[in-house]
């Protein structure tokens, strides 16, 4: 009896040993990536159907909300606070927001093939301009 109690402490023991020591696998660990790398940066703008011509953009991410970026120029507009839009996988919305200039802004944008295509609404002292733009870097 003491044989067989002896015996079955040592599996025990010799299964928990095994258990604790095995490598944890973190091959299959993906690294984490950010949908907003791909839109952050400094854009070249062909907004001709706007009458606002080509112009510079610059997108950045925002610290204080980790699907949000901030753009700075946003429909030519030189507005001293950048407006907010979100990302989600290869698509920016810009929601209903009224920029430092007091233009009510709205739009969407789909990355692709290095390029952002926006569709998007401006409305200027009461005149609403409906736009598309492309920016390049």
């Amino acid at each position: 009896m003491r044989r067989t109690r002896n015996f079955i402490l040592l599996v025990v023991f010799i299964f928990f040993t095994n258990i604790s020591c095995q490598e944890d696998d973190t091959d299959d660990i993906l690294p984490v990536v950010d949908d907003r790398d791909k839109f952050i940066g400094q854009w070249n703008v062909n907004d001709e159907n706007c009458q606002r011509s080509r112009y510079i953009v610059e997108i950045s991410p925002d610290p204080s909300n980790s699907i949000q970026v901030l753009i700075t120029n946003f429909g030519f507009s030189k507005a001293t606070i950048p407006d907010t839009a979100i990302v989600a996988g290869t698509t920016i919305t810009l929601p209903l927001q009224t920029n430092s200039e007091k233009w009510i802004i709205s739009g969407i944008g789909k990355f692709g093939d290095g390029e952002i295509s926006w569709n998007y609404s401006l409305e200027i002292s009461g005149d609403l301009l409906d736009c598309t733009a492309t920016y390049i870097q």
